[in-house]
């Protein structure tokens, strides 16, 4: 009985706790080049730029429904239930007082005749074409206005590509950041713990005091919360990770990936050079551009409220009236007619003065704004050009020194076994080795986000590094 009972037992684990196992190992494993590639798929900010782009284009035709003739047709019944009645002179009673000794009742004739036009039901049907000849420039300059518009709409759709491939590298090289850490810490941590045994080996013999047993001791204790937080650290950073991708909060992930040093031919441009590039290549820059022509051009349109505007309209239709409702094709007698019109705007209430100024002011806002960017970008890429300049040196710096301190540690440890030193002397070296592998884990990273910053910066940056 008791092998039956451990055999369902062990028939129960395999049926319940191996697949629960193998749904937590089902990982997405990710890769920098495959981030970026699920971040520009899955983006909400992202998706919502290219909706915009989409919207502009719509509006690019829009705007020459302004210029393109308008046709439109159009059906009318109309009820009379009672018909106007119009009173006239009658005309026959003067025209016939010559003769009125002959025609005694012509006294009797009225002087006034009352009349009634046009039947009881009407229907019309028919086609109005509508074409605008002139419009004071504002039709043309509407379409140019559109078509600015979407220019302006893919530099933002690009900007916010570029800035999603930076925020996308940033958050996997945190998380590259964090795994680093917490290894760094955890070593840090096992370094401890085995000087606290050798301590307190040391100590049962006799070779070591209290307070170097107490100050190993402590030494543990102090690390523990901080591997706490790294690896705190470490959740958030792949969280954030997440949420860039535009990935369930669910998703269980992991990355593959190292810091490596790489030279970049950026470092071997001037200062000038990458600013003129910034100028240049920077989608935000071209937007603002786009934003200026629009606003010189909504000027032409402000101004067009001052000049005349020619229309041609055609109307073809058919109309039928009768007392009854039995209408028939022979019913309708066809009207074929065309005119021109001209509108002159002469007074509006001092609307189209308060336009054509505010107009003219946007434009002038515009040229201020344009100062305010560009200074703003060549402040922006001073800083990151500085900054570039700076990770790299400092990873230069501390490329050898973990070398050093890994040895300083040995040496150390070797040394105090020997009675050659003190318990100071190993805890300083075992700090000394933490300090110096998170400053290179994070010179390292400081560097490779450099590297993209320029590249945000610049507007180049097109793909993963």
């Amino acid at each position: 009985m008791r092998f039956k009972r451990e055999l369902l037992r062990l028939v129960l684990a395999t049926i319940f706790i191996l697949p629960i196992n193998g749904f937590s190992q089902d990982k997405l494993v990710l890769t920098l080049e495959k981030s970026v590639e699920l971040a520009l798929e899955n983006n909400p900010g992202l998706k919502m730029a290219e909706k915009e782009l989409a919207k502009a284009k719509a509006g690019i035709w829009e705007s020459y429904s302004t210029i393109l003739p308008q046709l439109s047709a159009s059906a009318n019944f109309q009820h009379s239930w009672e018909i106007q009645k119009t009173i006239i002179p009658n005309f026959l009673k003067p025209m016939l007082a010559p003769i009125a000794p002959m025609i005694p009742e012509l006294e009797q004739m009225p002087d006034f005749i009352e009349m009634s036009f046009g039947l009881e039901n009407t229907f019309t049907y028919g086609l109005t074409l509508t074409q605008p000849l002139y419009l004071g420039g504002a039709g043309i300059a509407g379409i140019k206005i559109s078509y600015a518009a979407r220019r302006a709409a893919e530099q933002s759709l690009e900007a916010k590509r570029q800035d999603l491939i930076f925020q996308t590298a940033d958050a996997f090289y945190a998380c590259l950041l964090a795994q680093e850490i917490v290894a760094v810490q955890q070593e840090a941590l096992a370094q401890a713990e085995a000087n606290l045994d050798n301590v307190v080996k040391k100590y049962n013999v006799g070779a070591a005091s209290d307070f170097d047993k107490m100050r190993a001791e402590v030494e543990v204790a102090n690390l523990k919360p901080e591997l706490i937080s790294a690896k705190n650290n470490y959740q958030a950073a792949f969280t954030r990770l997440r949420t860039i991708l535009g990935l369930d909060r669910d998703t269980k992930i992991s990355i593959v990936g190292q810091f490596e040093y790489a030279e970049d031919d950026f470092g071997n441009k001037k200062l000038s050079e990458i600013q003129n590039l910034a100028l240049q290549k920077r989608p935000e820059i071209l937007a603002l551009l786009e934003q200026k022509y629009i606003t010189k051009k909504v000027i032409t349109i402000a101004r067009s409220n001052f000049l005349p505007k020619l229309f041609l309209q055609t109307d073809y239709s058919y109309l039928a009236m009768r007392d009854d409702y039995k209408f028939s094709q022979d019913d309708f007698n066809k009207g074929f007619t065309s005119a021109i019109s001209l509108q002159i705007p002469i007074f509006q209430g001092f609307k189209s003065c308060k336009q054509y100024q505010k107009a003219k002011l946007d434009y002038k806002i515009m040229l201020d704004t344009e100062k305010q960017v560009n200074d703003g970008i060549l402040a922006e890429t001073e800083v990151a050009y500085n900054k570039f300049q700076e990770a790299k040196q400092k990873y230069l710096a501390v490329s050898q020194s973990v070398e050093l301190a890994e040895e300083a540690l040995r040496l150390a440890n070797m040394m105090y076994k020997e009675g050659t030193n003190t318990q100071l002397d190993v805890l300083n070296s075992q700090l000394a080795l933490t300090r110096a592998r998170l400053n290179y884990v994070s010179s390292l990273y400081e560097y490779q986000m450099a590297r993209y910053r320029l590249r945000r910066i610049t507007g180049t940056l097109r793909q993963a590094l």
